[in-house]
């Protein structure tokens, strides 16, 4: 009779274990369907952040490269100087064009192309109470005790936009004449040659008539954009 008794149950147990298994069937798919709602959003965020930080390392040579050869005395106002950044650029989308138009051989704003790169150039200095006293007598000297532009130079696509939104200089964008060669015109007495923000980058301030020279590029990654996680760009900036 106890024999019976356990083969009736090991012959329960047996059909019991179908029938469960048949009512478990496409657990592991919804298990995996809301594992990959998290995990995809997190693997795409991971790609685009990990690929632009690879993009900034490259980008910041690139920016010093450009500065390097800017303080050592290339004119970025003319178009094969500018040439050499697209090249030093290759690869990141800087347009500098076809080149300027007939009988022009200095241009500081060389920036209404096309591509996913703006590069500023810009030199900087402080003006004390020594760089007015070069002004004639009776003229004020409007920007005493500020930063200055000496010269400015871009090229490129000054309309390049990081996530929808036009990139610009962290340092300022002077609003005073400035010629064919970037230097910009009355810069003692031009409110429009302030560099507004320039002071917020310095750890110890410039004395009077100390310049300083700054590289800034600009790169967008419209092509790491991936449906909800637009890629932005990358930035970089130089003081030298």
């Amino acid at each position: 009779m106890l024999r019976d008794e356990e083969d009736t149950m090991r012959m329960s147990r047996i059909g019991v274990a179908p029938r469960r298994a048949s009512r478990q069937r496409g657990n592991e798919i919804i298990e995996f369907a809301v594992y990959a709602a998290f995990i995809v959003p997190l693997f795409l965020w991971t790609f685009v952040t990990g690929m632009n930080l690879l993009r900034m390392i490259q980008t910041t040579q690139i920016c010093r490269d450009i500065g390097n050869l800017y303080i050592h005395g290339v004119d970025f106002s003319t178009y094969p100087a500018e040439q050499i950044a697209q090249r030093l650029s290759q690869g990141y989308g800087l347009n500098v064009g076809a080149g300027f138009t007939a009988g022009v051989t200095n241009m500081y704003n060389n920036d209404t192309n096309s591509g996913n790169g703006w590069v500023v150039l810009s030199e900087v200095m402080f003006v004390g109470a020594a760089s007015c006293s070069s002004l004639p007598v009776g003229t004020a000297c409007t920007n005493q005790n500020k930063y200055v532009y000496l010269q400015r130079i871009d090229f490129g696509n000054r309309s390049v936009q990081f996530n929808g939104t036009t990139v610009t200089s962290a340092i300022g964008t002077p609003t005073a004449t400035i010629n064919a060669y970037g230097l910009v015109q009355n810069y003692l007495t031009d409110a429009g040659a302030v560099a507004p923000n320039f002071g917020n980058f310095l750890q110890t301030p410039l004395s009077d008539g100390q310049q300083m020279y700054v590289a800034e590029t600009f790169f967008a990654s419209p092509d790491l954009g991936i449906s909800a996680y637009p890629a932005g760009g990358v930035y970089s900036r130089t003081f030298f």
